[in-house]
C-alpha cells in the first residue's frame, strides 16, 4: 500500500507552494475548466453554500456524490434534489434570506439535502445535535429563533414542542415539485455550528460562504493529505460537528464519493471499508481505536486516515502506524477558529501525541496567565489567529493548555477547565491519564476532579481494560503510585466496561463526574 503524501514541516517556501499548485492542477481544481464550472455555478445560483453542489455536478455529472447507507446519489441528482427542496421550502413554508433553519439529522442524505436546500435560499442554517434532549432542543429553538426545523423521521418528536414547524426530511424531498418557479440568484446565508450542546447552552460559531477566507486552508489540506488521489471517503464523524461538515465539504468540492451511515458502529465501519475498498476515512480517535480492536478487521485499503475532534492518544497513533503504515493525519481545530493545525505521518512517527504545526493562514501562540508569550517547551494557554476564524484577526482562546517543542511541533496537555487544585498544587488530569495509558493492560483512561475534605479536590480515575486483561483497581493504584507525584495520585480508580462519550466521540467528563456517586460497574 502506498503511503500518504507528507509535506514535512509546514512552510511558505516557494517550492512548497509550487508543489501544491502542481498537485491541484493535476487534480483538475486549478484549471480553466474548473474556473469556468465555478463561475457558471455562482452565476446561476449565487454565492451560497449550494454553489458547491452545482460546481461538482458540472465537473462530473454522472459521478456518485453520496453512498447514503447503500443508496447511490449522483452529483446531478443531488443538485436537482436540493433545488427542488429549496423551492418547496420557499413556496410552501416561506423560507428565504434571513430565515433561520435548523437541521436535526444523523449522517445521511437528509442532512446533506437539508443544509444545501436552505443554503440555496440564503438562510442561516443551524446544525443541531441529535443527541440533545427534547428540553434542550426546545430551549435552543427559542434562543436561536429558528423559523423551521428539518429532521429525520425518528428525530421529529424531539423538537415537536418548539415554537416552529418541524418537517420530515424524507417527506420534504418526496413532495418537492420537479417543476417549479425558478429560484434565481441568492447571495448570502450562513452555516452555524453549535459548540457543545449536551450540557449547558451551546454557543454558535457562524460562517458565511466566502471562499476567499478558506482558500489557503482548502488548498493546503487537499494537497498535503493527498485527497485528490482517492476516489472515495467514509466520513464517520457526525456532520453536525465542525470537523465532520468541513470534511464533507472538502470531499464534495473534490468530486469524491462520500459514504455516510446514520450511526457509527465499529464492526459495521470495518466491514464497509473492506467491502467498498474505501481509501480515506475521517474519524475521531475513539472510533479509530474501536476499529483497530475489531477481530479480523481488514483496513488495508485505507491510504489516508484523518483523526480530529478529540485528543489522539499516542498508543492509538503508534498502533495505526504499525498496522497500516504512514497513513495517519491528526487535525486540530475549534468551532470558532476552524482547522488550525495538523500532524503528518512524519510528525506522528517522531512524536505520536503531537497536534502538528500551523496550516497556512494560521498563527498560534502559547501564553501564560499574564498573556505573555512563552518560550519553547513551556506549557501555557494555546491561542489561535486564523483567516478562517469566526472573529477575523482576533486571537481565539482554544481552552487547551499545551506547548511547542524545538522542532516547531505543538502539543496539547489538557483543558484549562479540567485543571484541579489539590492541597494547593495544580494537577493536570492529562498527566495521570497519559501514564495510565502506558500500562500494558489499560485500553482507555480518564481522570476528573472530585471533592475531597482534606485537599479540596483530588483526582478520580476511570479505566477500561484491554480484552482479557485481569488487572485490579488496587494493582493499578500501586503501579501508578510509583510513576506520579503524591499530589497527582487519584483518590480512586474505577474499572468500567466503557467510558461515556459525547456525540462527537470525546470522553464525556461531565458524565464521569456524575458517575462518581453511582455504583461501579463490573468489568
Amino acid at each position: 500500500m502506498a503511503a500518504a503524501p507528507d509535506l514535512g514541516p509546514v512552510t511558505t517556501a516557494a517550492v512548497s507552494r509550487w508543489w501544491i499548485v502542481r498537485r491541484l492542477v493535476a487534480a483538475g481544481l486549478l484549471t480553466p475548466a474548473a474556473a469556468g464550472h465555478a463561475l457558471v455555478a455562482v452565476a446561476g445560483g449565487g454565492m451560497n453554500l449550494a454553489a458547491l453542489v452545482g460546481f461538482a455536478a458540472r465537473r462530473d455529472p454522472n459521478g456518485v456524490a453520496l453512498n447514503d447507507a447503500g443508496v447511490a446519489v449522483t452529483f446531478t441528482q443531488l443538485a436537482a434534489q436540493c433545488e427542488a427542496m429549496a423551492a418547496a421550502l420557499r413556496d410552501a413554508h416561506g423560507i428565504g434570506r434571513g430565515a433561520v433553519v435548523g437541521v436535526l439529522c444523523h449522517n445521511g442524505g437528509g442532512l446533506v439535502r437539508g443544509v444545501f436546500a436552505a443554503s440555496r435560499l440564503g438562510a442561516r442554517v443551524t446544525l443541531l445535535n441529535p443527541e440533545m434532549t427534547a428540553p434542550q432542543l426546545i430551549a435552543l429553538i427559542e434562543r436561536h429563533h429558528l423559523s423551521l426545523v428539518i429532521a429525520d423521521a425518528d428525530m421529529m418528536t424531539l423538537a415537536a414542542g418548539g415554537a416552529c414547524p418541524v418537517l420530515d426530511s424524507a417527506q420534504l424531498l418526496a413532495t418537492a415539485p420537479t417543476n417549479h418557479r425558478p429560484l434565481g440568484r441568492v447571495t448570502g446565508g450562513e452555516l452555524v455550528v453549535l459548540t457543545g450542546g449536551t450540557t449547558g447552552p451551546p454557543k454558535a460559531a457562524s460562517r458565511k460562504p466566502d471562499p476567499t477566507k478558506f482558500l489557503r486552508l482548502f488548498l493546503h489540506l487537499v494537497a498535503a493529505l493527498g485527497l485528490d488521489r482517492h476516489p472515495s471517503a467514509y466520513i464517520a464523524v457526525p456532520l453536525f460537528h465542525g470537523y465532520g461538515i468541513a470534511a464533507f465539504l472538502v470531499a464534495l468540492a473534490l468530486g469524491r464519493t462520500v459514504y455516510l451511515v446514520p450511526r457509527f458502529k465499529a464492526a459495521d465501519a470495518c466491514a464497509l471499508i473492506d467491502a467498498e475498498r474505501i481509501e480515506v476515512v475521517a474519524v475521531v480517535p475513539s472510533m479509530l481505536q474501536r476499529m483497530l480492536a475489531q477481530p479480523g478487521a481488514d483496513l488495508t485499503s485505507l491510504a489516508c486516515v484523518i483523526t480530529g475532534g478529540a485528543a489522539l492518544p499516542a498508543p492509538v497513533a503508534v498502533e495505526t502506524r504499525a498496522r497500516l503504515g504512514d497513513v495517519l493525519f491528526n487535525l486540530y481545530g475549534t468551532s470558532e477558529a476552524g482547522v488550525a493545525m495538523f500532524a503528518t505521518p512524519r510528525d506522528l512517527a517522531a512524536a505520536p501525541d503531537t497536534i502538528g504545526r500551523e496550516i497556512w493562514g494560521v498563527h498560534v501562540t502559547v501564553r501564560d496567565a499574564a498573556d505573555a508569550a512563552l518560550p519553547v517547551g513551556e506549557i501555557g494557554r494555546l491561542c489561535v489567529q486564523s483567516s478562517a476564524a469566526v472573529a477575523q484577526g482576533a486571537w481565539i482562546e482554544t481552552g487547551d493548555v499545551g506547548f511547542r517543542d524545538e522542532n516547531g511541533r505543538l502539543f496539547v496537555r489538557g483543558r484549562i477547565d479540567d485543571m484541579v487544585t489539590s492541597g494547593g498544587e495544580k494537577v493536570n488530569p492529562w498527566d495521570v491519564e497519559s501514564v495510565l495509558l502506558t500500562h500494558p493492560q489499560v485500553k482507555e483512561a480518564a481522570a476528573v476532579g472530585a471533592p475531597d475534605p482534606d485537599f479540596g479536590q483530588r483526582l478520580a480515575a476511570f479505566v477500561v481494560l484491554k480484552d482479557g486483561a485481569a488487572a485490579t483497581a488496587e494493582a493499578l493504584s500501586v503501579w501508578l503510585a510509583e510513576r506520579v507525584a503524591r499530589y497527582q495520585r487519584p483518590r480512586s480508580i474505577e474499572l468500567r466496561t466503557e467510558l461515556p462519550l459525547t456525540a462527537i466521540g470525546k470522553v464525556n467528563k461531565r458524565a464521569l463526574v456524575a458517575l462518581l456517586a453511582a455504583p461501579a460497574s463490573a468489568v
